[in-house]
């Protein structure tokens, strides 16, 4: 019996957000989910909370996060219990994370390596994406399968060939089509290798290897032909896709072509493509700045603004892949020998709501859509990403007007620096709840190490038309 069972926790007078709807609601908890929502003055419980003056939104959903990751001969510093921290403080109370497989091993086992890094450390509810680097006819059979143990969203990367990653076309598109078959969804990682391997081997040829140059080797066309490749798959198979990552105007206005054509693609951006330009590879610290794709010119950062206003981009997500200052660094600041990847799942959702509701850019039902009822709906999460009675109790209280300035020590992260240093927030996480039980009181996590739980996923039968 867990900690929350037959506990009742009333949240009193918040401002709720509860799908298009912004209004003062109490919420009752009763176990581990959500009891009741509505104007419940009457009402005793084991545990009051005054909520006057927060917001009550439900809790964050990251999708894209990279804890225990290997790049370039490096390991990231999120595990599963400093990364599972650092979302818990950032609001986030379910994350899925990408486990790729290992050559010669069953497609299952990247289920079963995560299981491994979870177990006694998570803090909060987990899932998995099994990355396919060796898509032979044997691991293609097994898709199925995997799909049955909670794993319906597999990637395949179009590029990183020299890291023994990269599938080819005919291949990914055998898994697509495999994929859904089995009521699954395949996550592409959409830049064309052949154009990387040109375009790095002309840099390196001229001695141009400084941080600066990286977003040339990796170019907007070098996204944009792998994303009308990509498509022209789907349109093929019928298949189900989405963009992990998108970047650039013209990569999103083909998803938003595609969407119109009625194929089964989506699509995602990432908080840094929304803060960030290009012009941080000019940085003295450029080093610490890069990821996959680049950094992008200030026109892609208004346009993927513009995107998740009309709807052609579903979601936002971290893409947390934190790698330490010195791991950054030591590679002698070459852009090709740097391990790629940002620390981003706790800044992800105050980033969001302060430079996109508090801006005025997006409103605020749209923020909580953006940052958890997509990510729950699409991926096939169920109890997950809404403030509904018999949904489990993820709620966040958070203080719409507080100000504060992201740092290394107003972090919670397992890395020793932050591109969102000196950030200036509007709104911040008071209280954070995970199936009844509460995380992060605070400047506190009161939760046990371990808590977290494995999400079993299953997609709806087709894709939301949004």
């Amino acid at each position: 019996m867990s900690k929350t069972d037959e506990r009742s926790i009333l949240i009193r007078g918040a401002m709720a957000v509860i799908g298009r709807s912004v209004a003062q609601k109490d919420l009752l908890i009763k176990g581990e989910r959500i009891a009741a929502v509505g104007d419940l003055s009457d009402l005793a419980a084991d545990e009051i909370i005054d909520a006057g003056g927060l917001l009550a939104f439900p809790g964050a959903v990251d999708t894209h996060v990279h804890f225990n990751e290997i790049f370039s001969g490096t390991n990231s510093v999120h595990d599963y219990y400093s990364g599972t921290l650092a979302a818990a403080f950032g609001g986030v109370t379910s994350i899925i994370d990408f486990s790729n497989q290992i050559a010669g091993e069953p497609l299952a086992r990247t289920v079963e390596i995560k299981h491994e890094e979870a177990r006694g450390n998570a803090l909060i509810d987990w899932g998995v994406h099994p990355g396919i680097t060796d898509p032979t006819g044997a691991i293609i059979a097994e898709i199925p399968a995997v799909v049955e143990l909670g794993a319906p969203t597999m990637k395949c990367y179009m590029t990183y060939r020299e890291e023994g990653l990269m599938t080819e076309p005919e291949e990914m598109q055998r898994v697509l089509a495999a994929l859904s078959e089995a009521g699954g969804m395949l996550m592409v990682y959409a830049e064309d290798n052949a154009l990387i391997e040109e375009n790095v081997s002309r840099l390196l040829d001229q001695r141009l290897s400084a941080p600066r140059f990286y977003a040339l080797s990796k170019a907007p066309e070098v996204e944009n032909s792998a994303v009308r490749r990509a498509i022209g798959m789907v349109r093929e198979t019928g298949g189900r896709l989405f963009f992990v990552h998108l970047s650039t105007v013209d990569a999103m206005q083909m998803v938003a072509a595609a969407k119109e054509e009625g194929l089964g693609v989506l699509a995602e951006t990432c908080t840094h493509y929304l803060v960030f330009s290009e012009e941080a590879l000019e940085r003295d610290d450029a080093i610490r700045w890069i990821c996959s794709p680049p950094l992008r010119s200030r026109r892609d950062v208004e346009a993927l603004w513009h995107g998740l206003g009309s709807g052609v981009i579903s979601m936002v997500s971290s893409d947390d892949a934190a790698f330490s200052r010195r791991a950054e660094e030591c590679r002698g600041g070459r852009f090709e020998k740097c391990p790629n990847g940002m620390a981003g799942v706790e800044p992800r959702l105050p980033v969001l709501y302060s430079e996109g509701v508090a801006k005025g850019r997006i409103p605020l039902p749209m923020f909580v859509e953006l940052a958890a009822a997509a990510p729950a709906r699409l991926f096939g999460m169920k109890g997950k990403g809404s403030l509904t009675p018999g949904y489990d109790a993820d709620i966040v209280l958070f203080d719409p007007h507080a100000r504060w300035r992201m740092s290394p020590e107003t972090l919670h992260s397992g890395n020793d620096f932050s591109v969102f240093h000196g950030l200036e927030i509007t709104g911040k996480v008071e209280k954070v709840f995970s199936r009844g039980e509460l995380l992060v009181d605070g400047d506190e996590c009161v939760a046990e190490r371990g808590r977290g739980r494995y999400i079993k996923r299953k997609l709806a039968p087709a894709l939301h038309r949004e």
